[in-house]
């Protein structure tokens, strides 16, 4: 038979799990349609499970005059919190703390008069959500690229590899009098990616498991095929290919930070179904 290795970490982080546990039960109680701006997790079997029992993801908050919101794992635009301030809405603050950190370390270096740079991709709502907040007063660089000011204080997206942290902190050195960094990645984006890649030296393919909306899990896929080329990303086990297993004793199995051990646990099934 096969041997399928998982990573130890694997299944939803502590700030999605936490998110999703929270809604659920606020749906539970509330017996009422609870809205999300934009999806609460980047893993759409997760979603379409959350809309069954109630909890819809829309784009536009100005679409709600009433009801419940829930502020989504990677945190909303300031705009946003404040028309459902204004409006009287129920909210549901599920941001992430680690996400929370990463605004107020911002906020607090913006204070002090320092220019600030987040690292990490513009496109991320996590990133729109700390700009946002900022005033839109900040810089956001995913690349090395200096910057001439007196003093600069860096965050980082939470999902960010340390690569390309290090890379942003580098070029800003010799352009400032004062730097200042707040390492705000997530420990558990490191820890996953860490144990995917040693796992990856070990077995004969790689499969990583999570939505391809998903920052962290594209990231950690594209870091695991750089050391085991037989690395395929699904989303669920309807994906997997029996070509992919040919000569193949050793299996490893990782997941996003949005992937759920249900669908972990499908795909292992299936692998050893084979």
């Amino acid at each position: 038979m096969r041997e399928v290795i998982k990573t130890r970490h694997i299944g939803l982080c502590f700030g999605v799990s936490r998110a999703v546990s929270r809604v659920l039960k606020e749906a539970e109680l509330r017996k009422e349609k609870i809205y999300t701006l934009g999806p609460l997790l980047h893993n759409p079997q997760m979603v379409e499970m959350l809309r069954e029992k109630g909890i819809e993801p829309i784009d536009d908050v100005s679409m709600l005059d009433q009801g419940v919101v829930a502020f989504r794992s990677h945190g909303i635009m300031k705009e946003e919190e404040e028309y459902i301030r204004a409006k009287g809405l129920t909210a549901i603050d599920t941001t992430c703390p680690f996400v929370k950190r990463v605004r107020s370390c911002a906020l607090y270096l913006r204070k002090n008069g320092y220019k600030v740079v987040i690292a990490g991709d513009e496109r991320h709502p996590e990133v729109k959500s700390v700009l946002s907040y900022l005033g839109n007063d900040g810089i956001v660089l995913h690349n090395s690229f200096p910057i001439a000011a007196k003093k600069i204080g860096v965050v980082s997206q939470t999902t960010l590899d340390r690569e390309t942290l290090w890379e942003v902190v580098k070029s800003l050195m010799g352009s400032t009098k004062e730097l200042r960094v707040y390492h705000t990645i997530c420990e558990s984006t490191t820890v996953r990616r860490d144990e995917a890649t040693a796992l990856a030296e070990q077995v004969g393919m790689m499969l990583i498991v999570g939505g391809r909306n998903s920052s962290n899990t594209t990231k950690l896929y594209a870091a695991v095929k750089r050391i085991q080329p037989r690395t395929y990303h699904i989303e669920a086990e309807e994906e997997i290919r029996p070509e992919w297993f040919t000569d193949v004793q050793k299996v490893g199995i990782a997941g996003g930070a949005s992937t759920p051990d249900v669908i972990i646990e499908k795909v292992e099934r299936r692998v050893k179904n084979l």
